[in-house]
């Protein structure tokens, strides 16, 4: 007869099981690789920029501020007619499915140079420098600041006072400080490069060594200098201010940005300079806006590229990282078609709310399997309970008839006793 196996060892198992199918399925909804962090995956595409922009979130106006300044001043209001004329010659097409690789200089150009500046020393007493933070995720920078300072600590406190560093580091490049905008679109590798390529500058020992480099979609590069650079000043949506809104101050959203200007302009905008109409009577001005000289065409042409395929939400959040955005939008149906110069904004569509992806998906249904998992364990705890109460009440049952069977055979040795010395007493008599 084949043993059974014992309840206990059932949900032992079963629990086993379930914790680490819990395990597997949340590995594969929150865990990437490198690759798939760096558009390895179908779920790693990017994001439309959102909400109000950093300045207006910090209650700022242009003229107080040093942020995204770094860029020189555009060229004056007299333009001659050639110049337009020439730059408008020998355009490429929109790079739209080419990659290129990135190093970590051009993470810190398109993320951070617009506020901390070309050397990273920032605009103190606002903008801090980024030098002396980087050195302190070095153990060796750390061993020698101290020892300057006449203190002598150990390699080992050095190593973990440096990981701390590093960690707050981390930590204020994904969510931002009091002054500082958070960066949740930078994805591990692109951080792993971005953070070696602060050390170089830092002048940390071996970190040329440490550089590297990711290839990413030309679209990814626009998401960065939008989000990182763009979105300090311009609100991702919003009514396009009107010459006389502009001179008095008002910053153009980024979802006007196709009313504006074509492909062309906005180009030579970026990274030479153009003037802007406005003022009453309407007038050519020098503008506000900076040049940055350091993006290249491309890099610009990406920009508008990525703001016609992605149309900015109208959602009251900063980023929506989180959110994976719709498929690509030239992919969408005719009546929500977008072509680069061509494209106009569409309130409609810029409305949209992000299809849910596998991963959200995922994600979704990781409480189902909880509850699940707790309803299993509630009825194996309550099966596993009547198997117990039916199992102690046979063996009581058991024990009650056996102490009947007992009392049966003592009454009748007692009985068989009686009739024995009732006959003894009948011979003894006879």
């Amino acid at each position: 007869m084949r043993k059974r196996r014992p309840v206990p060892a059932i949900v032992t198992w079963a629990v086993a099981f379930f914790v680490t199918a819990g395990f597997v399925f949340e590995s594969s909804a929150l865990g990437e690789t490198v690759e798939s962090r760096n558009y390895g995956s179908r779920n790693s595409g990017p994001t439309a920029v959102a909400g109000e922009s950093w300045l207006n979130h910090l209650h700022r106006t242009f003229d107080d501020t040093s942020m995204g300044k770094t860029g020189r001043l555009g060229p004056p209001s007299a333009m001659p007619g050639a110049e337009f004329a020439r730059w408008q010659m020998g355009m490429t097409p929109e790079p739209a499915n080419e990659t290129v690789t990135l190093h970590g200089s051009d993470f810190y150009r398109m993320n951070c140079r617009g506020c901390h500046g070309e050397a990273g020393v920032g605009a103190p007493p606002e903008i801090n420098s980024v030098i002396n933070p980087v050195r302190a995720t070095s153990a060796a920078a750390v061993m020698e600041r101290m020892k300057m300072a006449g203190m002598d600590i150990s390699r080992a406190d050095a190593a973990k006072l440096a990981r701390q560093s590093k960690g707050m580091l981390l930590e204020r490049l994904h969510h931002g400080g009091q002054d500082m905008p958070a960066s949740p679109h930078l994805r591990e590798a692109e951080l792993n490069s971005l953070i070696a390529y602060l050390r170089q500058l830092a002048g940390v020992r071996g970190a040329e060594g440490e550089q590297v480099a990711v290839r990413e979609p030309r679209v990814r590069v626009g998401e960065h200098i939008v989000k990182s650079t763009c979105h300090v000043c311009h609100s991702a949506a919003g009514p396009n201010p009107n010459p006389e809104q502009l001179y008095e101050g008002a910053i153009p959203p980024l979802n006007t940005l196709a009313l504006r200007t074509s492909r062309p302009e906005f180009i030579r905008k970026v990274t030479r300079g153009a003037p802007v109409i406005m003022g009453v009577p309407p007038d050519l001005y020098r503008g506000r806006m900076p040049v940055f000289y350091y993006l290249s065409e491309d890099e610009a042409a990406d920009v508008y590229l990525y703001l016609a395929r992605y149309p900015p939400y109208q959602w009251a959040i900063l980023d929506p990282a989180s959110a994976a955005f719709p498929q690509d939008q030239s992919t969408a149906g005719p009546e929500q078609q977008v072509t680069g110069a061509s494209f106009v904004a569409n309130a409609r569509l810029a409305e949209v709310r992000p299809k849910t992806t596998d991963a959200d998906a995922r994600i979704t249904a990781l409480p189902v399997l909880l509850a699940l998992v707790a309803i299993l364990f509630l009825g194996l705890g309550l099966g596993f309970t009547v198997w117990e109460l039916k199992r102690l009440s046979a063996t009581n049952w058991g024990r009650n008839r056996g102490a009947g069977r007992m009392g049966e055979d003592a009454g009748a040795e007692d009985e068989g006793g009686e009739h024995a010395n009732e006959r003894a007493d009948r011979e003894l008599v006879a």
